[in-house]
């Protein structure tokens, strides 16, 4: 048990030096998109005048398409804040901000094209341009990516399916499991970033013949694979109301009340709101204590993304 308490110690120092690393990371992402609406500004102009020599237009807007490339790279999180900020100040390069973007990012394609093909989407720089005859003025905006980095709801989960499947070892419990997630806005900053920027998430499965429930804390990765397709998975901690040592035969013995979960997943994104998808996922103590025989939930979700 001791163990179990410096892992849980572990992850929630993490998570802390994740949320005060998020205030740095959000300063140099805002900047970047000040960049953007530079590049895409001049670009626009220069396509606008027709006295730019081609060599100007093609050199501004190569400089547009390099600073939304770098800006995917490093903040990936926000790629459809970098691309709506590209598009909102240059809308006469829409389409060549979207077709390079899936050049260099194949799995963008979606989002690229839906941003470049969606005239009625509201730019994210908040504030326009605020015109002075003063030199020394600068444009005045809000910061899309910081707003993004505010803790908030980014997805709900609903589903069910088998309970002690047995994917892992021998099936013992019964009955069938209601499963509900909520999934949050990663935290941002370096240490977040350091892991790929999974989103928290807390769920709970429900089982229908009153044997093991659990509750689960933890992170959730979600990669874009193309043509709508998406995989991922998810590594925490489960608390349940099973059984840690019993000679019932239909009951599995867990050994510890928190237990390590992982999960995995492979769906489906209907658009960008809704998708269905196949989980399996399992928990166990991973040896720690002698009672150790894992359960297994295997299922269909579907998320509704925020």
């Amino acid at each position: 048990m001791a163990v179990v308490r410096r892992i849980l110690l572990l992850t929630g120092a993490l998570f802390l030096g994740a949320m005060l690393s998020g205030g740095v990371a959000a300063q140099d992402s805002g900047s970047v998109l000040h960049e953007i609406a530079a590049a895409g500004r001049a670009a626009d102009l220069a396509e606008a005048r027709a006295a730019t020599p081609s060599s100007e237009r093609r050199a501004a807007a190569a400089r547009l398409s390099a600073a939304v490339i770098s800006a995917l790279a490093n903040y990936p999180r926000h790629a459809t804040a970098i691309l709506r900020t590209a598009i909102a100040a240059a809308p006469r390069h829409r389409k060549y901000v979207a077709t390079t973007v899936v050049a260099a990012f194949p799995g963008y394609r979606d989002l690229a094209w839906r941003e470049a093909n969606n005239p009625e989407s509201a730019p994210l720089l908040v504030r326009a341009s605020a015109e002075t005859g003063d030199s020394g003025a600068s444009d005045t905006y809000s910061d899309p990516m910081q707003s993004h980095q505010e803790f908030g709801l980014s997805a709900v989960v609903i589903g069910g399916g088998g309970h002690d499947v047995g994917a892992f070892g021998n099936r013992k419990e019964s009955g069938k499991d209601v499963n509900m997630e909520l999934r949050f806005t990663p935290f941002g900053g370096w240490l977040w970033d350091f892991i790929l920027s999974p989103e928290p998430h807390i769920g709970g499965h429900f089982n229908t013949d009153d044997n093991t429930n659990q509750l689960y804390v933890g992170g959730t990765w979600m990669f874009d694979l193309g043509w709508g397709l998406f995989a991922g998975g998810s590594l925490g901690f489960a608390l349940h109301d099973g059984e840690t040592e019993t000679d019932l035969l239909d009951r599995k013995e867990l050994g510890l009340p928190v237990l390590f979960r992982e999960s995995a997943e492979f769906g489906y994104r209907i658009d960008e709101h809704h998708g269905l998808s196949f989980y399996l996922d399992h928990i166990s103590n991973a040896g720690i204590d002698e009672n150790n025989e894992g359960l297994d939930t295997f299922g269909i979700r579907y998320t509704y993304r925020i």
